[in-house]
């Protein structure tokens, strides 16, 4: 009975989330002012200066802003000059961010169309320390109404972008749709710097979760790799690793059997150390395993160290990310308390082979946003936003 109300709820949820106009807590973004607290979810990165970025989405436009001292007080807001449009907003399908060694600046999003569950992966970019943005465009090369979203993107030192996505392009143009299950992951490369903007478009693989974010890093190789939530044999869904240097297939990393037909917005986590080692942590209600996990690789998923388990089940641990840096590894997750939300942590500093014991870090009323590790110049950080507290970054 407790699972199957579990995973009534998670389908609920999953429902919700795809609303592209969805809300944390009472707060809409409607606000009439321009201020982080009015944006439904934040993204932050660090720059390679040090310095931290933050963008949102309000009135249909883009905003960002910068610290210069760690997080602690940020510049006024600066609109992205770019056309307004509808942005996608929530907790898996948010604004990307990422900078190359030249004062570049990369935008994406996802744009909903006019049909619900549709979409197109945008992509803007400046060159110039973010003074000027080029026109927006669209990634996706299908020109299809159909599903485009749940955008992941890297850029290289040197301006090189990559980017992957969540595409139901193949089931649209399937004359069989039912016998198209999930969505297609898809990935293109551009290089503004080089006045590259072809971005053709690849389909990587096919069977995939419709609605959890996907995880993206670069190896030591310079060699992109991907973790997903997978559908296998009958919606068993578990989590898959994929190195794209043209002669791995997909692996599975993930053994917990969790057989649901609906997806449960719970996207992982991939972060790549400079011993190439490939740290994981993933979400499941399996049968076989329940809660949060985490695993390294040092062979590109060949083979994984045994799954360790993070949270409190009992008060729904759910949304772990995580990040290596250096010889540390930090992983956060939240859990569900009486009137909202607390935010935990736990930390490695072998490599990810024993961690400390959980420690709270904050805790907020209402609902909340995922939590994100992000690189810092000095240590790595949290990023974690709601309506209540705000936005809120604190050096792990």
């Amino acid at each position: 009975m407790v699972r199957a109300i579990f995973v009534l709820f998670f389908l609920i949820a999953s429902v919700k989330a795809h609303q592209h106009k969805a809300t944390i807590g009472q707060r809409t973004t409607d606000c009439q002012h321009i201020a982080v607290e009015c944006g439904q979810t934040v993204t932050s990165a660090v720059a390679p200066d040090g310095k931290i970025w933050r963008v949102w989405s309000q009135q249909q436009q883009l905003f960002y802003q910068v610290s210069s001292n760690d997080g602690q007080h940020f510049a006024p807001a600066i609109k992205v000059d770019i056309a307004p449009e509808e942005i996608s907003s929530r907790g898996e399908n948010r604004v990307k961010i990422a900078f190359d060694r030249q004062g570049g600046i990369y935008l994406s999003w996802a744009s909903p169309r006019e049909k619900r569950f549709t979409a197109d992966i945008r992509f803007s970019y400046s060159l110039d320390n973010g003074q000027s943005f080029a026109v927006a465009t669209t990634i996706n090369d299908d020109g299809l109404l159909a599903g485009h979203s749940f955008n992941e993107m890297q850029v290289s030192d040197s301006g090189k972008v990559s980017l992957i996505w969540l595409d139901s392009r193949d089931k649209v143009l399937a004359a069989d749709k039912s016998a198209v299950n999930g969505s297609s992951i898809y990935f293109a490369e551009g290089w503004p710097r080089k006045n590259d903007l072809a971005f053709n478009n690849q389909r990587l693989v096919s069977g995939t979760c419709q609605c959890c974010r996907l995880a993206f890093d670069t190896n030591q190789q310079g060699e992109a790799a991907l973790l997903w939530r997978h559908i296998y044999q009958q919606n068993t869904r578990e989590f898959a690793l994929l190195t794209l240097d043209g002669k791995k297939e997909p692996v599975k990393v993930s053994d917990d059997r969790w057989q649901i037909n609906g997806c449960p917005h719970q996207g992982g986590a991939l972060s790549i150390d400079r011993n190439n080692r490939y740290h994981m942590t993933w979400y499941n209600q399996g049968e076989k395993g329940k809660g949060i996990f985490y695993a390294y690789s040092d062979d590109q998923g060949s083979h994984l160290s045994q799954p360790l388990a993070f949270g409190n089940n009992g008060k729904n641990a759910a949304h772990p990310h995580m990040l290596s840096w250096k010889n540390r590894v930090d992983i956060v997750w939240l859990e569900a308390n009486d009137s909202g939300y607390s935010l935990w942590h736990s930390s490695s500093n072998d490599y990810g082979k024993t961690f400390t014991s959980a420690k709270q870090l904050h805790q907020v009323k209402g609902s909340a946003d995922r939590p994100f590790v992000i690189a810092g110049s000095k240590s790595p950080l949290v990023s974690w936003h709601s309506a209540n507290q705000q936005h809120w970054i604190h050096a792990l």
